[in-house]
């Protein structure tokens, strides 16, 4: 009994006001007043690079110590793999994407963490949900240098599954010289599949992204001394390195030489002064969708994200500063157009999570932020009733979970807008907060106490949905509903138990008593 009574006060908790997460110092500055940034998840050891969405669940690479780190319901969790890498200079675990429960990994692999390369790699895994299983050698790619292995990966509108490459050093065909056979380096490639490169003439890039309306494939390419790009990258495209960087010059495409039918063209927009162009993404979530003309680019140096708009066909983007219909930002021309916020340290990842939000990875911060709009975090702040809604957000898998965007309606149209309901949730919570946190903890460790809370709360939602079909305006409406819904629980939850086990306990008493005649008679 002890039991029901604390799943049944677990999930009246869904009541309580709900908090996406305490910083940990300071935060990102975003220019949008109608969104703020969160610290999602703070701590995340060894240079956290690019991280992918199975489901609910976050699997985050650890470039220094080849592990894949678990982010469960806002929490770290486990190491889910752990492999030998190479780490120095741009060497580690790199690049991660997946296709449902199928998880692609790519790092530059070793025989001890540290030790000398084997070979650039790229795994297909089967996700578990607990581990990363089964591993499958998709591309066996050359070791070279320790730099320029870029590693961004994207999974296409097809499902198809793409990885870019740097130059590794390399100066051949793929560099757009007239000799030295191709060697996967430089380039754009379909890694689930054999085909001829998608692009060449990459130089070194961090970001890979598919747009959602059109299906093109945009990168963003870090250039040498000057000239970092963002690029739509149709098939067969070539970015021009090594004889250019920025949009070229008559006497550059004079020097380019034709390589397999592969097609230069400018960069959309590209950085005169070098910022180290990371990640990209499009936004394309109803949460965000007043970018949805829009896309995401972070950089390493100065920490900036930025947001270009698309022009009506989306295959470059539209300025209002005339100094920058070039697409070029120079020198001595302002970037405040383009910088939508500022502050994230070096940024390896960009994506767009199940419930429509912006989540950004820091390297330097150790840190998953995570951009929300302010009318959600309005509703998430901390007030004296209480925190976090640790158990809903555990049971639930996220804060912004149907179920507990209902409740969080119900909570805070009906239940808080009288003054017995505030002062219930104000004892309420007082209560809760002495055995929430362990209870969550225990979901998340344990997969089978997390389904049976939430099959347990079933009957809670149901009962609860009532009071969408009420109208309460007054004090004593608010206590009459409020007490009849604690009644009909008690009888779902207590009575209703105890109901079924007296009748059990009678019936097996009676079959014992007709037993035990039976045996007399028998003997008899």
């Amino acid at each position: 009994m002890p039991k029901i009574i604390l799943l049944l006060w677990c999930s009246l908790m869904l009541f309580t006001p709900t908090v996406f997460g305490e910083p940990a110092g300071s935060v990102p500055i975003i220019k949008d007043q109608d969104f703020v940034v969160e610290r999602f998840v703070t701590g995340i050891e060894s240079s956290p690079t690019t991280m992918t969405f199975v489901g609910n669940d976050i699997l985050v690479l650890q470039k220094h110590d080849g592990k894949v780190r678990l982010i469960r319901d806002g929490h770290i969790d486990k190491v889910v793999l752990d492999v030998s890498v190479t780490n120095i200079g741009e060497q580690g675990m790199l690049g991660i994407t997946n296709v449902g429960s199928a998880v692609y990994l790519y790092f530059t692999e070793s025989a001890s963490d540290g030790g000398e390369p084997i070979a650039k790699r790229v795994y297909k895994y089967e996700w578990d949900r607990n581990d990363l299983v089964n591993p499958v050698l998709i591309k066996d790619l050359p070791q070279t240098r320790p730099y320029h292995n870029g590693g961004a990966m994207v999974t296409s509108l097809d499902d198809s599954v793409y990885l870019i490459l740097g130059d590794a050093g390399r100066y051949g065909k793929l560099q757009n010289h007239k000799t030295g056979e191709p060697d996967d380096t430089s380039v754009i490639m379909r890694i689930d599949k054999e085909e001829p490169y998608y692009a060449m003439g990459i130089r070194n890039s961090f970001g890979l992204a598919v747009d959602p309306v059109t299906g093109n494939i945009w990168d963003t390419e870090n250039g040498d001394d000057d000239f970092d790009e963002v690029n739509l990258v149709l098939p067969n495209f070539n970015s021009g390195w090594e004889v250019i960087m920025g949009p070229a010059t008559q006497d550059d495409l004079s020097l380019l030489p034709s390589y397999e039918g592969y097609v230069y063209s400018d960069p959309e927009f590209s950085w005169q002064k070098p910022v180290a162009p990371t990640a990209i993404t499009f936004a394309s979530s109803e949460q965000l969708a007043k970018f949805k003309d829009s896309v995401f680019v972070g950089d390493c140096i100065y920490g900036n994200l930025y947001k270009f708009d698309l022009n009506s066909d989306r295959t470059g983007f539209v300025f209002s500063n005339t100094q920058l219909d070039d697409k070029v930002v120079n020198l001595d021309e302002s970037l405040d157009e383009v910088i939508f916020g500022s502050g994230f340290g070096c940024i390896t990842d960009l994506e767009i999570g199940p419930d429509g939000l912006l989540y950004i990875v820091s390297l330097s911060e150790g840190t998953i932020f995570r951009m929300i709009p302010q009318s959600i975090a309005t509703t998430s702040v901390s007030t004296e009733e209480g925190g976090g809604c640790l158990i809903a957000t555990a049971t639930f898998g996220s804060e912004l979970a149907p179920q507990v965007q209902f409740l969080r309606e119900i909570r805070d149209n009906t239940v808080l807008s009288t003054a017995s309901g505030t002062s219930f949730m104000t004892a309420f919570n007082a209560f809760y907060y002495s055995f929430s946190p362990a209870v969550a903890d225990l979901e998340r460790q344990n997969p089978m106490f997390k389904e049976t809370v939430k099959v347990a709360i079933t009957p809670l939602l149901s009962s609860l949905s009532l009071l969408q079909y009420v109208y309460i305006d007054s004090e004593a409406e608010m206590l009459g509903y409020g007490i009849s819904i604690i009644l009909l629980n008690v009888g779902m939850y207590f009575v209703s138990p105890v109901v079924i086990i007296s009748k059990l306990k009678k019936k097996l008493v009676k079959n014992r008593t007709q037993s035990r005649f039976l045996h007399e008679i028998l003997s008899n």
